[in-house]
Formats: C-alpha cells, sequence, structure tokens
C-alpha cells in the first residue's frame, strides 16, 4: 500500500533536495538535515563521504538505516565493512541472512586469500549459502576460488577451472582432477587446448 500522493510528493521532494546538496558539496546541509531525521539526506550523505574515501565516517551515517532493513543501507554497509576490513561485522550480517553482508564476506576472504575460511563459508548452513552465493560463484575467474568451488562440486566452476589448467599447459594438476573422478579435467586431457 502506497502514502498518500502529497506525501509521496514530499518525499521525492526531499530525495532530489538531498541528491542536489550532495551534488553541489553542500555538506554542511546534509548533515544537518540528515541530524534531524533526514533518511535521504543521511544516504546522500554517507554516499559523498564514501566517495571520498572515507567509509568509516560513511558507516556510522548508514548503519541506522541499515539497521532497519533499508536495501540500499544494507548494500553500502556491506561495502563499506569490506573497505576498511571490518570482516567481523560483515560474518555477524551475513550469518543473520544479509546476502549483500554475505557476497561482500565472500569477496573479502577471496582478496584476503583466506580460501580455507570462504570453504567454510561456503559449505556452511546446509547448502543455503550455496545457493545464496549461485550469482558470485558464476562469476569468479580467479583460480584459487574456482579450485575452492571445484572441490565442493561446483561443476560450472570444474570446467572453468579445466579450462584454465589446459590454457596454462598445467598437466598434472589436470591429472590429478581426473584421477579423483573431474569429467571436465579428463575431457580437457584428451583434448588439449590448440596452440
Amino acid at each position: 500500500m502506497t502514502g498518500s500522493p502529497a506525501k509521496e510528493e514530499d518525499d521525492a521532494t526531499r530525495w532530489w533536495q538531498a541528491y542536489c546538496l550532495a551534488e553541489n558539496d553542500d555538506v554542511d546541509e546534509l548533515r544537518h538535515r540528515a541530524d534531524a531525521g533526514d533518511d535521504h539526506a543521511r544516504r546522500q550523505l554517507a554516499s559523498w563521504l564514501g566517495d571520498r574515501g572515507r567509509a568509516q565516517e560513511a558507516l556510522t551515517l548508514i548503519r541506522p538505516l541499515a539497521d532497519t532493513d533499508d536495501d540500499l543501507a544494507d548494500l553500502w554497509l556491506a561495502r563499506w565493512l569490506a573497505e576498511c576490513d571490518e570482516a567481523g561485522e560483515l560474518r555477524q550480517r551475513a550469518h543473520a541472512g544479509d546476502d549483500h553482508a554475505l557476497l561482500e564476506l565472500a569477496d573479502w576472504l577471496k582478496w584476503q586469500h583466506q580460501l580455507d575460511e570462504l570453504r567454510e563459508l561456503i559449505g556452511a548452513e546446509d547448502g543455503q549459502v550455496w545457493q545464496r552465493l549461485a550469482l558470485w560463484r558464476s562469476v569468479q575467474g580467479d583460480l584459487d576460488v574456482l579450485r575452492v568451488l571445484a572441490d565442493m562440486g561446483d561443476d560450472d566452476a570444474r570446467g572453468r577451472l579445466a579450462r584454465w589448467l589446459a590454457r596454462r599447459g598445467d598437466v598434472d594438476e589436470l591429472r590429478r582432477r581426473a584421477e579423483s573422478g573431474d569429467e571436465h579435467a579428463r575431457r580437457q586431457l584428451a583434448d588439449p587446448p590448440a596452440e
């Protein structure tokens, strides 16, 4: 159910004003409006700060909105938590069901080369995390992450890993994977890519 047309117009006006204030770098007015309870100003100020490398300040501003299940605030909070290496809060939010935090945590673990923890994260909760990370898994091109995903049974990752290993000429790993039952590795060994 939507609000009254007047309320929606007021909301749109406040959004536009906050947007314009941010575009014009009028941070004092944005801060004043955010302090007075204007969530649009709060979002715009947080975004302005985040865009200028002031993620810790942005975190402080956006966290209250994220705590009210504001999806955009959840997304920004997760990104800034990862940027600020706030892995503890990312883990907490991911385990509480925040998909934005889960994706950022998976990426953070990848970039920190914490592949054992990534493996534990992906294998947790009876496959629920596996499903929630479906899109993330599909775009991974990092060989170490592909290995983790392939070892966990991701058939797409097995195929992409086998192709990468064949291109790189890593016959030893292809053989190990083929011997352990990986059909993709077996096919790459049987039909190596043309030079």
